[in-house]
């Protein structure tokens, strides 16, 4: 499937299956929702397609670039919520071992480490440790990206290091499929969305309600 799809898709599945219930919440589960959508693709490397792989890493920076300066300007507490309390030395090491597994699978062949089991759990480890609260927001975009692949004839090395792969054949990557699964989760995430900031701001309203 093309980048956008899988970042809305992403998107849309982490904050469907772990609803945000602040804004903190709905900032770093948006972000690391689209991140693990986006990053297996990072693998593309052929010459026709490298610049695709070059999109989804800008992608990535841009996203945590709005992260920070959200939190720099509106002080809405994402360090805090990402951090748990942690040490920067807690968080520096897996960041170290999350970038230069990335860099690992940026040169590995496409639908193999970077689509795995294995893939999986070594990046959504490191955030876990770096940063516990987006790691199942990561893992969820991550396994939507996998499980959408799986839908195409072309093959995903689900168990890498073994080659054999996997594929249910059912769709192209840049058919009807594609576009109907963009725009319904699009509209998914949207959805998501409106509905946390909705139920936020009830309760924000109710709070101050309260303090009165």
């Amino acid at each position: 499937m093309l980048g956008r799809t899988h970042l809305a898709v992403g998107v849309a599945a982490a904050l469907a299956l772990f609803p945000p219930d602040n804004i903190p919440a709905l900032v770093v589960g948006t972000a690391a929702g689209a991140l693990g959508g986006l990053l297996p693709d990072i693998d593309i490397g052929t010459s026709d397609s490298h610049k695709k792989a070059d999109i989804v890493v800008a992608v990535t920076v841009v996203i945590a670039a709005v992260v920070i300066i959200l939190e720099w300007i509106f002080h809405i507490g994402i360090k805090n919520y990402l951090m748990n309390n942690e040490s920067i030395v807690q968080v520096l090491g897996p960041t170290v071992i999350f970038i230069a597994v990335g860099a690992f699978g940026k040169g590995t062949k496409h639908r193999t480490f970077m689509h795995s089991i294995v893939g999986l759990i070594i990046f959504t480890a490191c955030i876990g440790i770096a940063m516990p609260t987006a790691a199942p927001y990561f893992a969820v975009g991550f396994i939507s990206h996998i499980f959408i692949d799986l839908l195409n004839k072309k093959k995903v090395q689900l168990i890498y290091p073994m080659k054999k792969g996997f594929c249910f054949s059912v769709c192209s990557s840049k058919g009807l499929a594609n576009r109907v699964l963009f725009i319904s989760a699009s509209g998914i995430a949207a959805a998501c969305i409106i509905i946390a900031l909705w139920r936020i701001a009830v309760q924000a309203a109710q709070n101050y309600k309260i303090g009165f």
